[in-house]
């Protein structure tokens, strides 16, 4: 089993993680035509020109690279004779720079690339929902070469899985380090969100404020054992999905730097952390945001005055801080047991108890912070909801 890896675009990058254990690395520019599945303003601004020496870079130590046209929602530019010549002379671009392959979570897409640039080998991206049997097969039966398991009904449902791969010859892929919580209910909401954030041509500049992250962390800070519901998997626990037939393990977060990035591939090289669970997600004081944009990066991308209130758009900055807390993860041992047999489509999380549980052992944040910062999350989730930051 193999990895498949971020790209920050950094020049240290690959130097820093390379190793016959990574098979690809995956990345795109900060906003194109397509569009992707995080916002602009959070990705790190690269040239064309630095894109190839990249690309070349990855090849060069033995890995293939993957190009992101993943967006779950075009606006249905995709159906105008505009938005395919775009299309097209993007694909173009990318076949002029060797790239391997593309992810993709449009049927549309996938055929087309497989009719007119055969070459590319075509991933599916988890904002294609693939969470049934009947759907791995179509996605396979359309020529995908790589399915990525939609993470937030997958990763946990282990059956699920092995019925999956008994069904389809094609290579199975599941992201181990989201922070998404399990089954999550906005997942495509989201999707939609920042899929037109990073697209070139979207009037406001794709500009957004990600209300949908703000509610995800609402939801983590209500209940500490919200943190044992992300569908993470520990580096420990990579052999479990080894055993029942998955091929490559995906790493997030594009919007790292490479000090973390080469932090959690160190981590699921190895198949063990001792430490903090929590470290192997993102963070904001991870990210190039905090590190590499200034005062004209953020006016550009927040400075909306006849769309938003920029006075109360300052109100939801609670966003860019970091989530203190700690899983050990050396108390995670037995964890993932629970879930050869069982499977939360069925049952409600008061009527199990299994992650409460192992809360209790693993999970430390402080009960002040806690209560204080879920405060500040609801007071900026009213701000959006009032219509406020909206009224000048």
């Amino acid at each position: 089993m193999k990895l498949c890896i971020p790209t920050n675009w950094e020049g240290d990058l690959i130097d820093n993680v390379k190793d016959p254990g990574i098979e690809s690395v995956y990345g795109k520019l900060q906003s194109d035509v397509v569009g992707g599945g995080r916002p602009a303003f959070g990705l790190a601004r690269v040239t064309k020109r630095r894109a190839k020496e990249h690309i070349e870079d990855v090849h060069q130590a033995g890995m293939r690279f993957f190009y992101l046209l993943n967006a779950s929602c075009m606006g249905n530019k995709e159906w105008t004779r505009r938005g395919i010549r775009k299309i097209d002379r993007m694909l173009n671009w990318l076949n002029e720079l060797e790239v391997d392959g593309i992810v993709t979570a449009s049927p549309f897409l996938l055929q087309y690339v497989k009719k007119h640039h055969s070459r590319f080998r075509v991933s599916i991206s988890a904002f294609a929902h693939v969470d049934a049997v009947s759907k791995a097969i179509f996605w396979e039966d359309m020529g995908a070469d790589i399915l990525t398991l939609f993470p937030t009904r997958v990763n946990r449902d282990l059956t699920l899985i092995r019925e999956i791969r008994k069904h389809v010859t094609c290579q199975l892929q599941v992201i181990a380090n989201e922070s998404c919580i399990q089954n999550c209910p906005i997942a495509s909401y989201h999707a939609n969100c920042v899929s037109h954030a990073a697209q070139s041509d979207e009037a406001l500049g794709r500009f957004t404020f990600d209300y949908c992250r703000l509610t995800c962390r609402s939801t983590l800070f209500s209940d500490p054992a919200n943190f044992m519901r992300i569908i993470w998997i520990r580096p420990e626990d990579l052999h479990v999905y080894e055993d029942i037939g998955i091929d490559r393990i995906k790493l997030v977060e594009r919007t790292m730097d490479t000090e973390s990035l080469s932090l959690i591939a160190r981590a699921y090289l190895r198949r063990s952390y001792p430490g903090n669970l929590f470290d192997l997600f993102t963070n904001p004081s991870k990210s190039l945001w905090q590190h590499k944009t200034g005062y004209f990066h953020k006016l550009k991308y927040f400075f909306h005055p006849f769309s938003v209130n920029p006075f109360k758009l300052m109100q939801i900055r609670v966003m860019g801080r970091d989530v203190d807390v700690t899983i050990d993860n050396t108390k995670l041992d037995g964890f993932l047991d629970h879930f050869e047999e069982t499977s939360c489509m069925y049952r409600s999380c008061k009527s199990c108890g299994h992650c409460e549980q192992y809360a209790k052992k693993a999970v430390t944040i402080s009960p002040t912070y806690r209560e204080e910062t879920l405060k500040e999350y609801q007071r900026a989730i009213n701000t959006i909801v009032s219509g406020d930051i909206f009224r000048i």
